[in-house]
């Protein structure tokens, strides 16, 4: 395989590599997008199991990314690509022709494709897998390194999906991430009286615990949050417990009495953008977003009480800067291993 093929193979795996980590990163969100494939494609029956399908084919996509940078199997990446790539650009076809209202979830909620745009960008990546694999017959063969270097890679991505699964987002990129102003961006939420109180939000130190499904919490998460929101309002934060629920459903719930006086009521998709975490936490200082936290990580009274002490914006800027450095570093590091072992 000559330099220029090879130069191709490695940018189309390259897009598919970067497509596939974006939405690896957001499980719950690439979950939401595929929600909106099965209801266009009437295929209903399958939304509950979304988000893992959702993940298995982001997990695919960034396998075949690697595989593309490494090069190795080249006949059988070709073939198996070149499937893929065609099932990809018939799908944006059908969506161009029929122009739904919705997003392709190409690179998840990181970039905002129409389905113009979309096909276009799929038409580019079959160019790239012609100009990279025809003649078929002449793929050459890599070295025996590459198997190392991919194998690593993989490995690396599938515990990236796991920790992906357990925890949010390590780049925010929804409409109510750090940084969001709540009085531009509004978090709607009503009391048990049907009356809005979205204002409890706007003003002090406030605690978010979402729970876009109440129903699966558990006890011992009930625990853990309520613990978490005792502690908190020992240290001065108004912690309000928003549910996509509705005031009848709570009574049948065994909910902490703690909890009882601050549950509010939001709508389920609403929540699933402000922490893709059931049962997390997210802390707002005067109606902007600082920092949010899994329903496995929730801040203890340490964290609670430096985290008061400091300017909002510090710590803001503090977690932005380590959670960008994180996803760049097992980018480049990604990268490394496939392009450079």
């Amino acid at each position: 395989m000559n330099g220029f093929r090879r130069i191709c193979m490695v940018m189309l795996g390259m897009v598919l590599l970067i497509a596939g980590l974006l939405k690896l990163m957001d499980p719950v969100g690439a979950g939401l997008v595929m929600d909106e494939y099965f209801n266009f494609f009437h295929l209903a029956f399958l939304k509950p199991a979304s988000r893992i399908i959702a993940s298995g084919i982001a997990l695919l996509e960034s396998l075949l990314g690697a595989a593309l940078i490494a090069g190795v199997w080249r006949k059988t990446l070709a073939m198996a690509s070149g499937i893929i790539l065609i099932f990809f650009t018939l799908i944006t076809i059908i969506l161009y022709l029929a122009n739904p209202s919705m997003d392709c979830g190409c690179f998840g909620e990181a970039v905002h494709l129409n389905h113009a745009q979309t096909l276009l960008k799929n038409l580019v990546l079959d160019a790239l897998w012609c100009l990279a694999f025809i003649p078929f017959g002449k793929l050459g063969l890599p070295q025996r390194i590459k198997y190392v270097s991919f194998s690593l890679a993989a490995v690396s991505l599938v515990l990236f999906l796991l920790f992906s699964a357990l925890s949010i987002p390590l780049r925010d990129y929804t409409s109510f991430k750090p940084g969001t102003e709540l009085e531009e961006q509004p978090l709607s939420f009503y009391d048990a009286n049907y009356e809005y109180a979205d204002s409890l939000a706007l003003k002090g130190k406030v605690m978010l615990v979402s729970s876009y499904d109440p129903v699966r919490l558990g006890a011992e998460r009930m625990e853990r949050i309520s613990e978490m929101a005792r502690v908190a309002a020992d240290e001065g934060y108004t912690v309000l417990f928003l549910q996509a629920s509705t005031p009848e459903a709570v009574l049948g719930q065994d909910i902490n009495p703690a909890l009882l006086s601050n549950i509010f009521f939001a709508d389920r998709k609403e929540l699933l953008t402000l922490n893709r975490s059931n049962g997390g936490a997210t802390f707002v200082s005067d109606g902007q977003i600082i920092r949010k936290w899994a329903a496995a990580s929730l801040p203890d009274a340490g964290e609670l009480r430096e985290m008061k002490e400091k300017a909002p914006m510090d710590v803001l800027l503090a977690r932005q800067n380590r959670t960008r450095a994180l996803f760049q570093g097992f980018t480049l590091y990604l990268f490394a291993v496939l392009l450079l072992l």
